[in-house]
C-alpha cells in the first residue's frame, strides 16, 4: 500500500513539474513570430483567421498602385535584389528561390509550332506567316491589291532608326507590375482582453496574376511574403507612398496605410475545418459575396457587444 502511495505521489509531482514547464514555455514563446506587433496568447480572448482579396484597380486601392510607385513593383525589385524572401504560399513555410519566383512571374509564351499537335497543324494553326506571304499581292475583295510586306533596309524600324539588339539571356517575357493587380491578405482578427480592443494582425501578402491576364483563364499565384518583412522594408523606403489624391502634402507610407486600413479588401475565406472559400461553402459567387458582407457585420457586432458587456 505504501508502495502505491509513493508511486502516486511521484506521478503527481511529475505531472505538476510538466505542467509548470509547459506553462513556462507557453509564457516565453506564446507570441506569433509572424506578427508585426505580437500579442501574448494569455491576452487573446478570441481569434479568427481571415483571408481577403484586394483589387488594386479599385478606386479606394489605387493609392497603393500609383504610376511608378506600384506596391507590386517594389516587391519584385526587393526579391531581385535579394532583400525580400518569397514563399510558395501564405503558410510561409516553403521558401522560393529568386529563379523560382521569376519563373512564376514569367508570361506564358505564344503557341509555337513545336507545341502543336499534328491535327492542329493540319487544321492550319502555326502557318500564319506563310498565309501572310501567300496573300501578299492578291485582291483584298475591294478591288485593291495588297502590297507585299517589305523588310526595312539595314535592319531598321522603317523610320530610319536601327533596332536595338535583344539583351543576352532575355528569353522570358515577364508581367509588368501594373498587371499584377490582385493581392490576397491573410490576417488574424484578435480581441485583446488586456487592452479591450479588436486588432487585425496581417500575417502575409500574396501576389496573384488575375485570370484575365493568364492564358489558362485562372488566377495564378506568384508568391507570398511575410508582412513582418514588408513592414520593415516599407518603412525604410520613403518612396513607398500611399498616394493621397485629396491632399498631396499628406502622402503616407504604405506600412502606415495598411495599419490604418486605408484599403478595401473583400473577405473571401475564414478559418474552417475544410479550408473552403466562402464561394464554395455557400454555392456561388453571389452567395459568397452576400455572406462576406454578413461576416463583416458580425465582426463589428461582436466588438460592439464585447464593449456593451
Amino acid at each position: 500500500m505504501k508502495h502505491l502511495v509513493k508511486i502516486a505521489g511521484s506521478a503527481l509531482l511529475t505531472l505538476a513539474a510538466c505542467t509548470f514547464t509547459s506553462a513556462q514555455e507557453k509564457t516565453n514563446n506564446g507570441k506569433n513570430p509572424d506578427s508585426v506587433r505580437p500579442i501574448d496568447e494569455s491576452n487573446i480572448m478570441w481569434k479568427r483567421r481571415l483571408w481577403r482579396r484586394m483589387d488594386l484597380n479599385e478606386k479606394q486601392n489605387q493609392p497603393f498602385f500609383s504610376k511608378g510607385n506600384e506596391v507590386t513593383k517594389y516587391l519584385i525589385e526587393w526579391v531581385q535584389s535579394g532583400v525580400l524572401q518569397p514563399y510558395a504560399n501564405d503558410s510561409l513555410r516553403t521558401k522560393l528561390t529568386k529563379e523560382q519566383f521569376l519563373k512564376n512571374l514569367e508570361m506564358e509564351n505564344a503557341v509555337s509550332d513545336q507545341s502543336l499537335s499534328d491535327a492542329e497543324k493540319a487544321a492550319g494553326f502555326g502557318n500564319e506567316k506563310a498565309a501572310t506571304s501567300a496573300t501578299a499581292g492578291a485582291d483584298d475583295g475591294w478591288g485593291d491589291t495588297k502590297p507585299a510586306a517589305q523588310k526595312p533596309a539595314g535592319g531598321g524600324d522603317g523610320w530610319g532608326n536601327e533596332l536595338a539588339p535583344k539583351p543576352a539571356g532575355a528569353d522570358g517575357i515577364y508581367y509588368f507590375p501594373k498587371e499584377l493587380s490582385i493581392i490576397e491578405l491573410k490576417e488574424d482578427a484578435i480581441f485583446d482582453k488586456q487592452r479591450s480592443r479588436l486588432y487585425f494582425d496581417i500575417q502575409a501578402l500574396t501576389v496573384v496574376i488575375p485570370a484575365n491576364k493568364t492564358a489558362a483563364g485562372f488566377d495564378k499565384t506568384v508568391a507570398s511574403f511575410r508582412y513582418k518583412d514588408l513592414d520593415k522594408l516599407f518603412r525604410s523606403n520613403p518612396n513607398c507612398i500611399w498616394y493621397n489624391e485629396q491632399n498631396e502634402a499628406q502622402h503616407k507610407n504604405m506600412a502606415d496605410a495598411f495599419d490604418l486600413r486605408l484599403f478595401n479588401a473583400r473577405l473571401i475565406k475564414k478559418g474552417n475545418a475544410q479550408d473552403k472559400y466562402l464561394d464554395d461553402i455557400y454555392g456561388g459567387e453571389r452567395q459568397g459575396l452576400v455572406n462576406s458582407q454578413q461576416e463583416e457585420f458580425k465582426l463589428m457586432e461582436m466588438e460592439h457587444n464585447l464593449w456593451e458587456y
